[in-house]
């Protein structure tokens, strides 16, 4: 069962659960950002599971299914992506570790373009999901063609300006 806050129509696993309301439009996310920032946003996106759902707030952009398994932080020249797992990661791409919960651990990422959204990258997300949000998914390897129908979710505009797109 889920619920939807009435305040600020996000989806939660539980009636009434903490949470933000400030829900902010994913384009203001990359406004003044390098496009590969933007770039790297969209293959990330891309390669997650079409149920995947996209709640950006005022500091981050929230990934959730059923509960968050992700999140990511743009920042000037970079993504921080969070990934939940239940256990540290052992990698030198891990640029931070936070023991949320007894069994919750958010392990961070530094993303600084397209070519950093690779296979160990998008199976820890896919860890992170099956355990936080999902039934198994299957790790072909390969990405979904566009984030939605043929869109990206953050694509530049005449003036260069980075423009976002919501997904439905």
């Amino acid at each position: 069962m889920t619920w939807v806050c009435p305040h600020c129509k996000r989806t939660f696993a539980s009636e009434a659960q903490f949470h933000s309301h400030d829900v902010v439009d994913l384009e203001g996310h990359f406004a003044g950002r390098p496009p590969e920032l933007g770039a790297a946003f969209n293959k990330l996106v891309a390669s997650l599971p079409s149920d995947v759902r996209l709640d950006p707030l005022k500091t981050a952009i929230i990934l959730a299914a059923r509960t968050t398994f992700s999140f990511v932080i743009v920042r000037a020249a970079r993504l921080s992506v969070g990934i939940f797992l239940d256990r540290p990661l052992d990698s030198p791409r891990v640029s931070k570790v936070d023991q949320i919960s007894s069994r919750k651990i958010a392990n961070v990422v530094e993303v600084y373009g397209p070519g950093d959204i690779d296979h160990e990258l998008r199976s820890w997300l896919l860890e992170a999901y099956r355990l936080r949000s999902g039934p198994p998914v299957a790790d072909s390897g390969s990405e979904r063609s566009s984030p939605q129908a043929g869109h990206a979710l953050v694509a530049p505009t005449a003036d260069g300006a980075r423009r976002a797109r919501r997904r439905a």
